[in-house]
């Protein structure tokens, strides 16, 4: 199957998963909120947050195996694909037995560093001993998914995530109704956890992908030493970005207290959907990426890499105006006003959102090369930076000041170090990626923007609830036609009208897109 069906089919796939992934939270949050305390709802939400920090002992090998492997899934009968397989099972099992150990004796230590009230410690520090169980068994079926995406079958993953999505929501609301309280969680996430490995073992021997007799090879240190080496550098990435922008329940949190770090859990439920949405085409797009470079397709890679730039940033500007227009009303309905949101965030969470576009797509692509050089350390300060800033912001400025210390740190470290990367990579100079590159999506921050800002003070005096209404269909009409017409090249458009269903390229021909073909 040819790369650009296999692209297509994965991000269709992801974002369907999204999607599920949306209904899931609009039906589990106020239910949620409904059976439990929002003291215990926040303890929960800051709970995720420090598993995700110790799923980090991942130390970047599996990532990193699951790129060597591209390089020798079409020479598997010189068994340095199975090699690598069997280094990924050790290290799998190795590393869940770390995170047990970690969570086991870390626990105490980890409620009174987040300051968790002492009524609720016992509680917590059983909740982590028991998800630190479930996130160890995870990892041993690390191996089976590396292999899904090497062969660019992450459709395979999004479908199983699907189905675990709704099973667990179904068995979440089951166990709250039958008054397992804060345990629910533990109950539906640990029955899933055991059923997911055995749906990727079967889709693996179904495809063909697990090593046959002779194909296994020896796991060499010289291999391994490589793979090391490069999972070493994106565990620090992965670490800095971690501090940088997934670490604001923590400090909320720790600064805000309990309440405040269940608001903002709600408060981002839309814009960490949104950022999935703008980040997903460029994780989709990394194996087939890999796969060019591999085979030397030098020209077709950097075609391919503009076309991605354009899109994701031009996402980036339709979902961060879309998003700042509609989410503080959302957050009022969607709790009936339990969730206090200010609009400031949502504009400030919107400017993070296309910058951060920008930013991922290039600092992804070094994954593609191969050649992280120091932009592991530029990470790393940047992750260290926010989070002593944050600290002095929370304590000033509440959420506001957290959330522009994020910005800032983004804009001063990883994001103009990444586009500086790629142009060095492609010999241009940095002022074509910035402008050049960019073009469609400034034009249309230019016209979206103001049309947002007329929008809000214009509607101020209707109830939330038409305002969200107006606003959102503002945003998907004017903004969705706006974005189609402005935020992509001609190419990305002559491609999407070349593959659209009939009657779908017939309104694409009515809307104006095929008088395109004509200016190429």
């Amino acid at each position: 199957m040819s790369r650009l069906k296999n692209f297509s089919r994965n991000l269709a796939t992801s974002y369907l998963q999204l999607g599920v992934n949306v209904v899931y939270s609009l039906v589990s949050i106020p239910l949620i909120l409904h059976w439990l305390p929002r003291a215990e709802f926040g303890m929960w939400a800051v709970l995720v947050q420090l598993m995700t920090y110790i799923s980090m002992v991942d130390l970047g090998i599996n990532q990193a195996i699951a790129r060597f492997l591209v390089d020798h899934k079409d020479r598997r009968s010189e068994g340095e694909y199975g090699a690598l397989v069997k280094t990924s099972a050790l290290v799998s099992v190795a590393q869940g037995l770390i995170v047990l150990a970690v969570v086991m004796l870390g626990s105490p230590l980890l409620a009174s560093l987040m300051k968790i009230p002492a009524e609720h410690q016992a509680t917590f520090i059983a909740l982590m001993r028991l998800q630190g169980m479930i996130a160890a068994f995870i990892f041993c079926a690390n191996p089976l998914q590396i292999m899904l995406n090497a062969h660019q079958r992450m459709d395979i993953a999004s479908r199983l995530s699907i189905y675990n999505l709704l099973a667990q929501l179904g068995l979440l609301l089951l166990f709250l109704r039958q008054g397992c309280g804060i345990y629910s969680f533990i109950y539906a996430g640990a029955i899933c956890a055991l059923i997911n490995p055995c749906q990727l073992f079967w889709h693996c021997r179904r495809l063909g992908f697990l090593p046959r007799a002779g194909e296994w090879g020896e796991i060499s240190w010289r291999q391994f030493n490589e793979v090391f080496i490069y999972g070493r550098d994106v565990f620090l990435m992965n670490v800095g970005i971690q501090l940088a922008a997934a670490s604001q329940t923590i400090v909320v949190s720790r600064m805000l207290g309990l309440d405040a770090a269940a608001a903002w859990s709600v408060g981002t439920k839309v814009f960490m959907l949104v950022r999935q949405i703008v980040y997903l085409p460029t994780g989709v797009s990394l194996s087939g990426f890999f796969e060019m470079l591999a085979r030397n397709e030098d020209e077709r890679l950097r075609a391919r890499f503009q076309n991605l730039v354009v899109l994701t940033a031009s996402l980036g500007v339709f979902l961060g105006v879309a998003f700042a227009l509609c989410n503080s009303l959302f957050v009022e309905l969607w709790t009936g006003g339990k969730i206090a949101w200010s609009p400031l965030n949502d504009v400030l969470l919107g400017l993070w959102v296309f910058i951060a576009s920008v930013q991922t797509t290039h600092a992804s692509f070094v994954f593609v090369t191969k050649q992280i050089g120091g932009l592991p350390y530029v990470f790393m300060l940047e992750g260290c930076t926010y989070v002593t800033l944050s600290v002095l912001g929370g304590y000033r400025w509440g959420m506001p000041g957290i959330i522009a210390c994020s910005l800032l740190c983004l804009v001063l470290f990883s994001c103009q170090f990444s586009l500086r990367r790629s142009a060095r990579y492609f010999q241009i100079n940095f002022s074509v990626l910035v402008i050049d590159w960019l073009r469609p999506s400034l034009k249309l921050a230019a016209m979206l923007v103001p049309m947002a800002l007329a929008m809000w003070f214009a509607t101020s005096g209707l109830p939330a609830i038409w305002r969200l209404a107006i606003h959102a269909m503002a945003a998907v009409l004017f903004g969705g036609l706006l974005f189609l017409h402005f935020g992509l090249s001609s190419e990305i458009l002559l491609d999407m009208q070349a593959r659209l269903p009939q009657p779908a390229a017939r309104v694409f021909k009515m809307l104006g897109f095929a008088s395109l073909r004509s200016k190429t």
